[in-house]
């Protein structure tokens, strides 16, 4: 009995606190675009220009963050292939204020979409580490980011993002 109440008082702490009304005006989706250069190594390796649509769901201390990002790397033979990455992620920020560091881990897939056959799709893993910085009377919010992803089964691909972005 003791167990179940003290169970009750956790959840209502936590529901108190993610449903607060500070909270709930901040759980507005943002829409953010970044872009940079990531390095590969699919079948080849080398650096290429990156580009990302994402959309953020701010949750308490955490982000919820739906992406879809594109690059077209050099590969073996010459071959070139556009890659697509829809993912999600879930980020936690370090601390909420003007200056806010964070860390996320998030899944999706890439697949080609473009050049030479086979257009293979596969899933991934990624982590990210980064900072978003913005003023309360600011429209956007700045962003920079290293997101490392592992592709396939047994991470058989990688590659790494360096981005830099706006949120509004």
């Amino acid at each position: 009995m003791l167990k179940r109440i003290h169970r009750g008082l956790v959840g209502l702490a936590i529901a108190s606190a993610v449903f607060s009304p500070a909270v709930v005006a901040a759980q507005i989706p943002r829409l953010g675009i970044a872009g940079g250069v990531t390095q590969f190594d699919l079948s080849g390796t080398g650096s290429t220009p990156f580009g990302a649509v994402r959309i953020e769901l701010p949750l308490a201390m955490f982000i919820l963050e739906g992406s879809v990002g594109a690059f077209r790397p050099q590969e073996q033979l010459s071959e070139r292939r556009t890659y697509i990455i829809p993912e999600g992620q879930l980020q936690w920020q370090i601390f909420p204020m003007i200056i806010r560091p964070y860390l996320g881990i998030g899944g999706g897939w890439v697949r080609a979409v473009a050049g030479p056959d086979p257009h293979n799709q596969d899933g991934t893993v990624s982590a990210s580490a980064g900072v978003r910085a913005g003023l309360p009377l600011m429209p956007f919010t700045l962003r920079a980011e290293l997101r490392v992803r592992g592709i396939g089964t047994g991470f058989k691909g990688s590659a790494s993002e360096w981005t830099i972005g706006l949120s509004k």
